[in-house]
């Protein structure tokens, strides 16, 4: 893999789903549900200002167009209505070594309703299957029983926990750290498929 890996062409589209470039326009459908503090329950920080969603995203959009793009923050939209209804994060932490990390995130009112799977299995199949990498890896916190859940589904390997790493709202927070590896890739979509 070269140093810096060929960019993605978007979107990725899902059963549902359309995995796409956030836009300035997006702003108040993210602020919408990004600043509720129901989405921020197993986060460690406090829900965000809608200041702060809007110079976020800026920084975001600015960031696509880079050469050197290593850092892919989607935007994911029901393709039946349009609706933005969370996102998903791939990350390229070491295009050397094709090592790299995943994230999704799902609006609370659309919870429980098999987004969250659907955005993480097609970030990890991107990470895999177009940018080749070696080892991806996820990260949550320990008492977000939902995303463990989709985690496990996926077929990533709980590698450990990272003991009270970071104190914030008043408590310490500890992480559960997942991976998958390119040559466990196969049985995973297999296992996703049946």
């Amino acid at each position: 893999m070269a140093p810096h890996p060929a960019p993605l062409t978007l979107p990725i589209n899902t059963q549902r789903l359309s995995l796409r470039d956030y836009t300035n326009a997006d702003g108040p459908a993210l602020a919408a549900y990004a600043c509720d503090p129901t989405y921020w329950e197993y986060q460690r920080s406090e829900a965000p200002t809608p200041q702060q969603i809007e110079g976020l995203l800026q920084m975001v959009v600015r960031e696509q167009g880079s050469p050197t793009r290593l850092v892919y923050f989607l935007a994911a939209v029901r393709k039946d209505t349009g609706a933005l209804i969370g996102e998903g994060v791939l990350k390229i932490l070491n295009a050397t070594d094709r090592q790299g990390e995943i994230g999704f995130g799902v609006a609370p009112r659309f919870s429980k309703q098999g987004f969250g799977f659907e955005i993480a299995n097609a970030i990890l199949d991107t990470a895999f299957g177009h940018f080749k990498l070696h080892r991806v890896l996820a990260q949550c916190s320990t008492e977000n029983k939902g995303s463990l859940r989709i985690l496990q589904k996926l077929g990533m390997a709980r590698e450990g926990i990272l003991r009270d790493v970071h104190f914030t709202r008043g408590k310490w927070w500890s992480t559960a750290v997942y991976s998958a590896l390119e040559h466990e890739y196969t049985k995973i979509k297999s296992l996703k498929t049946s």
